[in-house]
């Protein structure tokens, strides 16, 4: 293989557009939860306040203003305005809903607030390195899963088929440069942070009182006891100060070995997380930028654990094919089925294997409600089995308390039997010459 063939492979080796679809959630999230967190629109407003020699607008943001005039500056209402557009936006992009355009407008907002923020004098790289990825987000198919788009194209196919099919893994050679530039992107980050340190602290940084000094900074400034105290003990600083640039200094490992993946990304968010505990400083940007490594995460899962996904973990769900709307719920469970847990048997296409799954039902039962077999061939129907299958789905987990709620099954199985007994007449429609009493 020639050195230009190993670079393609690299950047280039089709990926699951699934992992793709976790970055941009967690990317979008972490971004949209500093926009939005609480004094956050509030310390914008103030900046507009300030006088204007205190105002230095970066190029970026200069860009960003250009209709307005070079170097202008936006007053509070353009402040909201984008503010109100990025939490909006954010949310869309989250959950998928016309992705590229959302992805779009929440970069820009949350760009121009935080240019804005950043033409003060401060400068942060937590949030830039997160802001790279989110503008590259846009150019990728990573509306492509685990999205409302995702779901709306696959319920418009089955719609058009008449009929339900699982569909395969999603995988585009556009999934995995995204994936390794945020990988190396997060590599630059901290290897900047600790040459930082090294040129600027030199062995100040390793004696131990430079944590102690940013401990009792942030302490007393936040009032937080346990950093003052922690400060007063030295040997915990040295090992504080060392870890840091230790990790920082040697995180290219972890993208270079992925067997180190699991030490580092663990040291990383629990550094990143006592960072905001003892110091109040925010730097989840770069952990929800660890959503990059999902591929090789997952594989050294399977390899140190030895697990692989077994027919002896699958829930099998039997429904009625000529039901527009089981079809619709099957193909909703499976867009929503990322870990493959289910599988799908048509009653009236299936019918012997269908049988055999629940050889005590008769096929008008099963057509009344949605039957679900577990791994211990126990079986569920209707609400209670909808509930099952819900928590084996993460992304259905929200609903999992309220069916498990005091009341909760007298209502869901009425309004299931309801939904049964009526759809027919109300939700269903005869196709390709079929009209059946429809059941899920």
């Amino acid at each position: 293989m020639t050195f230009r063939e190993r670079l393609d492979r690299y950047w280039f080796e089709p990926a699951r557009v699934r992992d793709l679809a976790c970055l941009r959630i967690a990317i979008v999230f972490v971004l949209l939860a500093d926009a939005l967190w609480p004094g956050g629109l509030a310390q914008q407003l103030r900046l507009t306040l300030l006088p204007d020699e205190w105002f230095v607008p970066i190029p970026a943001f200069k860009l960003l203003m250009l209709p307005f005039g070079w170097g202008a500056r936006p007053g509070a209402a353009m402040i909201v305005g984008a503010w109100m557009f990025a939490g909006v936006a954010g949310i869309c992009a989250i959950v998928g809903a016309h992705t590229r355009w959302s992805l779009t407008i929440f970069a820009a907002a949350n760009t121009f607030l935080l240019a804005h923020f950043y033409s003060y004098g401060t400068l942060r790289h937590p949030e830039a390195a997160a802001t790279i990825v989110l503008w590259m987000l846009i150019a990728t198919p990573s509306g492509g899963e685990i999205s409302v788009d995702a779901m709306r194209a696959r319920v418009a196919e089955s719609r058009r088929r008449e009929r339900f099919a699982p569909g395969a893994e999603v995988m585009s050679r556009d999934a995995r440069w995204p994936l390794r530039t945020a990988q190396w992107l997060l590599v630059l980050v901290y290897l900047s942070a600790a040459l930082s340190k090294i040129t600027v602290g030199k062995a100040a940084w390793m004696n131990g009182y430079t944590m102690s000094y940013y401990l009792l900074l942030d302490g007393t400034g936040n009032q937080l006891p346990m950093s003052v105290a922690l400060a007063h003990v030295h040997w915990i600083t040295i090992a504080f100060a060392a870890v840091a640039l230790i990790f920082e200094l040697t995180f290219v490992v972890c993208v270079l070995w992925p067997r180190a993946l699991p030490a580092y990304l663990t040291t990383g968010v629990g550094l990143h997380t006592g960072i905001w505990l003892f110091m109040r400083a925010p730097f989840f940007q770069l952990v929800g930028m660890y959503a990059a490594f999902a591929e090789p995460l997952r594989g050294e899962w399977r390899r140190v654990s030895g697990h692989e996904r077994s027919e002896a973990r699958v829930w099998t769900l039997v429904y009625d094919g000529y039901c527009p709307l089981c079809i619709r719920t099957m193909t909703q469970l499976d867009v929503l089925d990322g870990g493959r847990r289910l599988r799908f048997v048509d009653l009236e296409r299936e019918s012997a294997r269908a049988q055999a799954l629940v050889p005590r039902l008769s096929p008008e039962a099963m057509r009344e409600q949605m039957a679900v077999v577990t791994p211990e061939g126990r079986v569920l129907r209707g609400f209670y089995a909808f509930r099952e299958v819900s928590r084996r789905l993460p992304m259905l987990w929200a609903l999992v308390p309220l069916m498990y709620a005091p009341g909760s099954e007298w209502v869901g199985t009425r309004v299931y039997a309801w939904v049964a007994a009526n759809r027919a007449r109300r939700l269903c429609t005869p196709s390709r010459g079929l009209l059946r009493a429809c059941g899920n």
